[in-house]
């Protein structure tokens, strides 16, 4: 949180960007993800983690009155934007808060990503973010330690 922070106050925009930090909310996760903790990446752990964290992202932008909610988690490789789309239209037709589609991976956007880190001194982590990707990303490869996946 401290590190997307600090990139909003140091990238100049045309328009202010503020950030609202979400609840971190472990039960709930490890609700969803009880039953698929050796799911794969892009598996059904994480297509219940999108709904959660989309579902979250979408009751504040309702309450808030936002025009539209979205994730940036699009431009991950490892995340299926597809599926993130299909999700975030399904929970903004039970909201009725509008879903904005995107694919951040498209048009280059995350080598964009890549350059942007390195210009910011970003800290870029490996993982999605929940412990069982970390968990997978740190166990060694069967071609030895830091192999390809």
């Amino acid at each position: 949180m401290k590190e997307q922070q600090r990139f909003i106050d140091a990238f100049p925009t045309k328009y202010p960007v503020h950030f609202i930090e979400g609840d971190y909310d472990k039960d709930s996760f490890y609700a969803i993800a009880k039953g698929l903790e050796h799911e794969p990446e892009k598996g059904a752990r994480c297509h219940k983690c999108y709904d959660l964290r989309l579902r979250c992202t979408a009751q504040v932008a309702k309450e808030k009155g936002f025009d539209f909610f979205s994730t940036t988690l699009t431009i991950s490789p490892m995340k299926d934007s597809q599926v993130l789309n299909e999700i975030g239209i399904r929970i903004s037709e039970e909201l009725g808060v509008s879903w904005l589609p995107s694919d951040f991976k498209k048009r280059e956007g995350y080598k964009r990503s890549t350059q942007l880190s390195a210009e910011y001194d970003m800290y870029r982590q490996d993982y999605c973010g929940c412990v069982y990707s970390y968990n997978e990303r740190k166990k060694p490869s069967p071609r030895g330690e830091g192999g390809p996946r």
